[in-house]
């Protein structure tokens, strides 16, 4: 009874715990870090703003408009300007305004403001793809990173499965009086050193999970595994563009690229505003107002009523302004040399956005290459080893070589095994982060 409590207990405890582990395959990372990156949504809430701004700029078009009221106290002697008289007694008054007015001539100054809002706003979206791109590249990076370290343990795991199937079979055949304890401790030494190297690569795939947790802003605490990549022969052997298409592709697509173009192009209107702010400025204004005073009365003394002198003390106003500046403080003249400045550095910036591209294209095309030779190279020398390897178990378990020569075979195998690992993550990391760039990741989405 109480071993079947315990068979219940077990399978329910298993049930459990895979019930509470979370696959995720690479799709589902990337989706996950673009959703919780906190870069992305710092980027997105620089767009709001920018668009904000961009508004704004249309609605400087518009005159303004303004309206006000007063109420006023005095006592002694003061001049009353509603009743036009001179007093010395207890005053009080007050009034209500309206007026508003327009820049008809303002230096250009809304015309250039309204293009730059606008670049800066196509610049700051730009900017939130160039972020979905860099934080599609990390999580691609660390998500092959994982898989590749699961493989590599996966091969480890089998070596030493398969050192312990020897290992047994030797101390069978020691305790039956035909074996040798030199095997059994050779085997021994090989098995530990194997189990070591499954403890290192076990606590390198678990250093690599929680970096890719911890860049999708998951909770470490959970349980989560990482499905692993397959790919046909067929596409990791795939011829791929020459590198002049990669390169014109990933330059044509680039976010950073257009960001840094459209900030540039920013500046410049901020450099042509700077330059107009020698030019003079033409504005129209308009008011129109009434007041009251307690010092206003009629012929019987009393004071007359709000809305008669509120009707009879109307001002009405209009102005033309004309303002040149002839002499700023050499305000104009330091604007005008920063926004140079600011324009050389943003041309210095298209130039090292575009560096930086061809420099990563470069990198990842030349390693494309290499990997995809490795590959076929690898597939090629781990069919010979691994009927090597067959051979000399064979030899050795009839007792015709030595226990060093099967040793060189089986480490030979497993190097192998590992390269064509290495080889053909090597191929999708490279593939992937070349699809980045080009774009053509977002079309296969």
């Amino acid at each position: 009874m109480k071993k079947l409590l315990y068979t219940l207990f077990l399978t329910v405890f298993l049930i459990t715990s895979i019930k509470a582990q979370r696959v995720l395959t690479l799709d589902e990372c990337i989706q996950i870090a673009l959703d919780n990156n906190l870069e992305i949504k710092r980027a997105r809430n620089e767009a709001i703003s920018a668009k904000a701004g961009y508004t704004q700029s249309k609605f400087n078009f518009l005159p303004d408009l303004s309206a006000g009221a007063s109420h006023r106290w005095s006592e002694g002697l003061s001049f009353d300007q509603t009743s036009g008289t001179r007093v010395n007694t207890t005053t009080l008054g007050g009034g209500a305004s309206i007026g508003g007015g327009v820049t008809i001539f303002g230096g250009f100054s809304n015309t250039l403001g309204l293009s730059r809002s606008k670049l800066l706003l196509e610049a700051s979206e730009q900017t939130i793809e160039s972020n979905i791109q860099t934080i599609e590249g990390n999580v691609v990076s660390a998500f092959l990173q994982v898989v590749s370290t699961q493989e590599n343990l996966k091969i480890a795991k089998q070596t030493y499965d398969l050192l312990n199937e020897q290992l047994d079979r030797e101390e069978k055949r020691q305790k039956a009086g035909v074996g040798d304890m030199e095997r059994v401790y050779n085997f021994r030494s090989q098995v530990a050193q194997q189990n070591l190297r499954v403890v290192e690569l076990n606590n390198q795939l678990q250093s690599g999970e929680l970096v890719l947790i911890q860049l999708l802003l998951l909770e470490p605490s959970e349980e989560f595994t990482f499905q692993g990549i397959s790919a046909e022969d067929a596409e990791l052997e795939a011829e791929i563009a020459n590198f002049s298409e990669v390169s014109e592709k990933s330059l044509e697509n680039s976010p950073a690229i257009k960001a840094s173009e459209l900030n540039l192009e920013a500046t410049k209107k901020s450099y042509k505003i700077a330059q107009y702010a020698w030019m003079p400025r033409l504005t129209a204004s308009a008011s129109y107002g009434s007041g009251w005073s307690s010092n206003l009365r009629n012929q019987d003394g009393s004071v007359v009523d709000l809305s008669t002198q509120m009707e009879n003390n109307v001002n009405k106003g209009a102005s033309l302004n004309l303002n040149i500046p002839l002499f700023t403080n050499f305000q104009n003249r330091t604007r005008v040399q920063q926004t140079k400045i600011q324009v050389l550095n943003s041309e210095i910036g298209v130039q090292q956005a575009k560096n930086n591209l061809i420099n990563q294209v470069q990198r990842a095309y030349l390693d494309l290459i290499n990997a995809k030779t490795s590959y076929a190279a690898a597939k090629e020398s781990l069919v010979n080893l691994q009927l090597a390897f067959e051979f000399a178990k064979s030899r050795y378990e009839n007792g015709t070589i030595d226990f060093v020569t099967y040793l060189t075979s089986l480490n030979g195998k497993n190097n192998g095994e590992l390269q064509l690992v290495q080889a053909k993550y090597t191929i999708l990391f490279r593939q992937l982060i070349l699809d980045i760039y080009t774009g053509e990741m977002n079309n296969q989405n």
